[in-house]
């Protein structure tokens, strides 16, 4: 299941474009797109490097033929970093490590070194040597192996061992309740997870939401079909679990507030939030919603997007130590162009 798209209507979508792109630009970074055989990749990149958003690596083992598929459909790809896939450019400690964590897996030294020569793994291996600082794929690779590959080399976020997802869902002009952009988390990857995985979640998502929305409260709610202990059921006791720990993760930390349990009316409208659950300061007010399940979040973000008429930009990888996209197969060289400049903010 992978998905990624921002349509480029007027209104809220262009002005988030535009704020995500202008941070971006300010990082000044180097991103790697290791499938280099597709035109979209490189006409994304040729964007890229014309909008001043950052440093593009184009890694591969027939630079000709990339030149090649640039030619052929007009792409200009003169601003771009050409690398051959070469051991000798990643780091040597790295690269031990890597290869000791595959041996205690049962894979043998030989088999460990021979992925480096996959480009997935390859890019992986060189963002997390240092040497860009994100790693943007998915246009031609399956999320299994994107996934697959991020986990065994760039490893999970310091305190974290979930790997997960986020939507950024950009409300519709003149939304009677919404006004500014919210995440949903986790809709793409975990379908059940427990609680310390929906911490996990939270934690991730609350992180990006700061990156890609400086300055603005982070209002991070955890969404049930009960709120404030309304309804008694052994399914809650995850979500409130992990509400606590959540809230004990982030304790002392300015611009951040977490509660739930909460049922989504409870979260987004203030009239509903201030009767159910008094005194709160997500209840009415939330801008980050953690979903129970896959299910729950797979179902909301497309409600929200078909009834409602948010613009779903996802899935987004979090909870990696260092900013991997998995894109959709299905995607546009735009979309490899904002995923590249979201990524950038993720660092």
């Amino acid at each position: 299941m992978k998905f990624f798209t921002l349509p480029l209507k007027k209104g809220m979508s262009m002005d988030i474009r535009s704020h995500i792109v202008e941070l971006a630009k300010k990082v000044k970074g180097k991103v790697i797109l290791p499938e280099t055989g597709d035109a979209r990749v490189l006409t994304a990149a040729q964007m890229l490097i014309k909008d001043g958003i950052c440093s593009v690596v184009l890694p591969s083992d027939d630079i000709d033929a990339v030149k090649k598929t640039a030619s052929k459909n007009g792409i200009n790809i003169d601003g771009a970093e050409l690398i051959t896939i070469d051991r000798a450019l990643l780091d040597d400690k790295k690269i031990e490590a890597f290869v000791a964590a595959r041996a205690k897996k049962g894979m043998s030294p030989e088999d460990a070194m021979n992925l480096l020569k996959n480009p997935l793994y390859f890019a992986m291996m060189y963002l997390k040597s240092g040497k860009c600082d994100a790693c943007v794929c998915g246009a031609v690779a399956d999320t299994a192996d994107v996934l697959r590959s991020s986990i065994h080399v760039v490893g999970t976020s310091e305190g974290i061992k979930l790997v997960s997802s986020y939507f950024l869902m950009i409300p519709p002009e003149n939304h009677k309740i919404v006004k500014e952009p919210v995440l949903f988390a986790d809709c793409g990857v975990n379908p059940s997870p427990d609680a310390s995985g929906l911490k996990d979640i939270a934690v991730a998502a609350i992180g990006n939401f700061q990156k890609l929305f400086p300055g603005r409260e982070a209002n991070a709610a955890f969404l049930s079909f009960s709120t404030k202990g309304s309804a008694k059921n052994e399914v809650l006791d995850k979500i409130i679990e992990s509400t606590e720990l959540s809230k004990k993760h982030f304790e002392g930390k300015p611009g951040i507030n977490i509660d739930g349990e909460f049922q989504f009316d409870a979260a987004v409208m203030p009239e509903v939030g201030k009767k159910k659950a008094p005194g709160s300061k997500v209840a009415g007010n939330a801008n980050v919603f953690i979903f129970p399940d896959l299910n729950a979040g797979n179902i909301g973000y497309k409600m929200a997007e078909r009834y409602g008429g948010f613009q779903a930009v996802g899935p987004l990888l979090q909870g990696l130590s260092l900013p991997v996209s998995d894109l959709s197969r299905g995607c546009t060289a735009d979309d490899i162009y904002l995923a590249s400049a979201i990524m950038l903010l993720q660092k």
